[in-house]
């Protein structure tokens, strides 16, 4: 190799070492868990991208394992495998706990909001108010509110304001009192039994979020989408709070600056976009949006909805309108 070639070579090298991100050997690795599918958005541009963040500004010093499919926690049980030490990190649903997560669960009446992205901001501006109380067992990193419930029906029916004894799978007792109003049967189900049952025709449809349909199969036993108010929800990110307390303060400041506030919000318009972008690939499905005359018809199922809730204990009342007053804060920026 002649001179020239050889000074070539050396800047070419010496671009690559600059422009590739040197990280030495990991002080912590953080065991990340969730029950959802290995190939839903949950452990796709989700997580993942969240955990690269933390392992790019601590410089390699935390690095992350994804553990998906439920291999390391289950829906429901994640957040037991966090406060354990199982897991380091999880992503899973609040409503699963019940009573565990009453005052989060808010965010889940019908009604309440139309857009994900500033509910969740306002979600995660009351619970650091401390209006919601006081989450002690493991560390809340973000909150992520999520579309809003639809009804995804294996055929379509005549009216959506009077569901004529339909039967719908549902995982809320919020949503069930919804169904019942408007005339339906609701069908207790876990989002994992959701598919067999829309498969083998055991319920004529499910009221559920279109990330849910997406991320399990649904959508190929779907031919019709009726989209209202009837709900929220949202999903959560614990951290276990040994794990939390054993780093240094320059990678607590790190895993801080990564959650909370903006991460709620950045979590929520993520969801939203990519059932946006799902939602307009969808083939041969019928998308109905409710009108105004439709609202109005549904009005009696959404105040039942939101009846059930506020009956569920006497602090609930102020919980709403805690969440009501942030959000009106987040909307009006």
């Amino acid at each position: 190799m002649n001179k020239f070639n050889n000074v070539c070579a050396a800047v070419i090298l010496a671009t690559v070492v600059v422009a590739t991100p040197a990280f030495g050997e990991a002080e912590f690795t953080m065991q990340i868990a969730s029950g959802t599918p290995s190939a839903g958005n949950v452990c796709n541009n989700y997580l993942d991208v969240w955990a690269d963040e933390v392992k790019e500004k601590s410089g390699g010093r935390i690095d992350w394992e994804l553990h998906c499919d439920g291999t390391l926690a289950k829906m429901g049980d994640a957040v037991n495998r966090v406060q354990q030490g199982v897991a380091d990190v999880a992503w899973d649903l609040p409503a699963a706990y019940g009573a565990r997560f009453e005052a989060l669960n808010v965010i889940g009446v019908p009604g309440l909001y139309g857009d994900p992205e500033p509910a969740s901001g306002a979600l995660w501006k009351t619970y650091e108010s401390g209006a919601l109380g006081e989450i002690s067992d493991v560390k809340l990193l973000w909150v992520q509110a999520v579309v809003n419930q639809s009804l995804f029906m294996r055929k379509g029916l005549k009216s959506y304001t009077e569901l004529d004894n339909a039967k719908l799978a549902l995982g809320s007792q919020i949503r069930a009192a919804v169904i019942e109003e408007l005339g339906g049967i609701p069908v207790a189900l876990k989002v994992t039994e959701y598919y067999q049952a829309m498969a083998k025709g055991t319920v004529d449809g499910m009221m559920t979020t279109p990330a849910a349909m997406f991320d399990f199969g649904i959508d190929e036993h779907v031919t019709e989408i009726f989209s209202a108010p009837f709900g929220g929800g949202m999903s959560f990110v614990v951290m276990n709070n040994d794990f939390y307390n054993g780093l240094p303060d320059d990678l607590k400041a790190i895993i801080d600056e990564t959650t909370g506030y903006e991460r709620s919000k950045w979590a929520s318009a993520y969801l939203r976009d990519d059932d946006n972008a799902n939602l307009a690939a969808l083939e041969g499905v019928t998308v109905i949006q409710a009108n105004s005359k439709d609202l109005m018809s549904l009005q009696a199922g959404i105040d039942a909805g939101k009846a059930l809730y506020l009956n569920g204990s006497p602090e609930r009342v102020a919980y709403l309108d805690a969440l009501s007053t942030a959000l009106a804060v987040e909307l009006a920026k």
